[in-house]
């Protein structure tokens, strides 16, 4: 499942690519970033994965040579996408009907 959540990864990627040289439509990425947002939260291997590759790139940007404002606009990227993701939902513990009892 591991290889699906990377591969998942990578059709946004080329979606979004796709976007930028006009061979997309403007509102391709959008909606399969409704369906990343949706898997990430309802699969491990997603959530994973993501992290995997968030670490890969804060890596790559704090390498030498490359210029701080990079390693800035990731920053601000990885904020803009965490505040459209929001937060996971917690079930209401007073709200769950006790198991057995009806």
């Amino acid at each position: 499942m591991s290889v699906v959540a990377y591969t998942e990864l990578l059709i946004f990627v080329r979606v979004l690519l796709g976007t930028i040289t006009f061979q997309n439509s403007f509102i391709s990425p959008i909606i399969y970033a409704h369906f990343l947002r949706q898997r990430y939260y309802q699969s491990p291997f997603t959530r994973h994965a993501l992290a995997q590759a968030d670490a890969q790139i804060a890596a790559l940007v704090a390498r030498p040579g490359i210029p701080p404002v990079v390693g800035q606009i990731w920053e601000k990227v990885r904020g803009l996408v965490g505040t459209w993701a929001g937060s996971t939902l917690q079930q209401n513990p007073a709200a769950a009907p006790a198991a057995g009892r009806r």
